[in-house]
C-alpha cells in the first residue's frame, strides 16, 4: 500500500469531567430510600399546611379590602394587579396542598382580572364575585360547603367566564410557550 492511501491514526480526545460535590456524594452512597425522602417531604409539606392556610386567609381578606373599598368605582391598574398577585399566590398554595376548588377559583379569579386588564376595563363586579366565592371555598371558612354546592358555586363562576369570554392563563401560556419548542 502507498504512503498516500494509509488510514491516518486517529487522535484521541481526553473528556475532563470535573469534580463536584453533588457526583462525590452520588459516589459514597447510603442515605435514605426515595420512598423515605417522598414520605419525609410529604411530612414536612403537610406540617406547613397551617402557615399555607393563614397565608390564604390573609391574601382573601387584601383581595376583601380592595374589592370593598370600590363598592360603586371601578378598580385602578393598580389594585387590579394586587388581585393578581394575591390570586396567584392563592393559586400555588391551593395547588401545593391539594385544594382542588379553591385552586379552580383562584385560576379563574386570574383569569378574569387580566382580562379585564387587557381591554383596559376596570369593573370590580366579576371580580367581587370571585373574591367572595375564595372565602367560601377557603379552609377553614366558617360554613363548609359540600362537595355539591362548591361545584355549583364553580358552575356559576364558569358562566361568569364564559361570558366575558377572556379564556384561559394557563391555556395561553401553554399556547405561548409551543412555538418556543419548536
Amino acid at each position: 500500500m502507498s504512503e498516500a492511501r494509509k488510514p491516518m491514526a486517529k487522535s484521541k480526545k481526553k473528556i475532563f469531567f470535573p469534580k463536584i460535590r453533588l457526583a462525590e456524594l452520588v459516589a459514597r452512597g447510603g442515605g435514605i430510600s426515595r420512598d423515605q425522602a417522598v414520605e419525609g417531604a410529604m411530612k414536612t409539606l403537610e406540617d406547613m399546611r397551617g402557615k399555607a392556610d393563614l397565608e390564604i386567609q390573609r391574601s382573601i381578606a387584601a383581595m376583601e379590602t380592595i374589592v370593598g373599598a370600590h363598592k360603586s368605582d371601578p378598580l385602578d391598574v393598580d389594585k387590579m394587579t394586587a388581585i393578581l398577585r394575591h390570586a396567584d399566590q392563592i393559586v400555588t398554595l391551593a395547588g401545593t396542598f391539594c385544594y382542588e376548588e379553591l385552586d379552580v377559583a383562584a385560576k379563574s379569579l386570574c383569569d378574569i382580572t387580566d382580562g379585564l386588564l387587557r381591554i383596559g376595563q376596570h369593573d370590580h363586579k366579576p371580580i367581587a364575585v370571585h373574591v367572595h366565592t375564595l372565602r367560601l371555598l377557603a379552609p377553614g371558612a366558617p360554613a363548609s360547603l359540600s362537595p355539591e354546592h362548591a361545584h355549583i358555586l364553580l358552575g356559576e363562576l364558569a358562566k361568569v367566564s364564559a361570558y366575558l369570554n377572556f379564556g384561559s392563563l394557563a391555556a395561553a401560556g401553554a399556547d405561548d410557550a409551543a412555538p418556543a419548542a419548536r
